[in-house]
């Protein structure tokens, strides 16, 4: 399946928030209480940029990346906080740098925004309690689904103020995608 617009974005984002209950139930007493949050991130991260791509072949590539990321995040002595942030950081670079590429400076933007928006939000909203988490999971979530919206206001520009060479590797890119069975 792929969630690559809003609506789907924010239905894979109520479905990861629900999946957190079982998986700290299961996972909590190994893990402990913060860590358990890490590691769904982790697991979760890689799983939604399969699906966000434009092509599969993006979607699986960002994943593979955002997961060499987060292993290489797991080796540095880090808090829970810091290595949500890293997640998050993961997330962001894959999405806008494999899943979706465009303008390095509307990306670097766009990605601040929606990692600070969405990591605000999350932590505004998690608690001690697991539904405190699950609610700053979907929160999270949904805040990235807003990328969506963005990408749709970028499509509706007149077409004299789109970059004519983002235009044309956008072109050559789709090409290429279909002519390797990308999509």
């Amino acid at each position: 399946m792929r969630w690559g617009d809003f609506s789907r974005s924010v239905l894979f984002g109520a479905v990861a928030a629900a999946a957190f209950a079982p998986f700290a139930l299961t996972l909590g007493p190994l893990l402990g209480g913060q860590w358990v949050l890490v590691g769904f991130a982790a697991l979760v991260v890689p799983l939604y940029l399969t699906g966000l791509g434009d092509t599969r072949r993006r979607g699986v590539a960002a994943a593979v990346f955002a997961s060499a990321l987060i292993a290489m995040i797991a080796i540095f002595d880090t808090t829970p906080r810091d290595a949500l942030v890293a997640v998050a950081l993961a997330l962001g670079l894959a999405r806008s740098g494999l899943a979706h590429p465009g303008s390095f400076v509307r990306a670097v933007v766009v990605e601040s925004l929606l990692l600070v928006g969405g990591l605000s939000v999350s932590s505004a909203l998690v608690g001690n309690s697991t539904l405190s988490v699950v609610l700053a999971i979907w929160g999270f979530f949904l805040v990235q689904s807003v990328f969506f919206l963005l990408a749709a206001a970028r499509s509706t520009v007149p077409r004299g103020l789109v970059d004519p060479f983002d235009e044309a590797r956008d072109r050559a890119n789709a090409i290429l995608d279909d002519a390797l069975g990308g999509t």
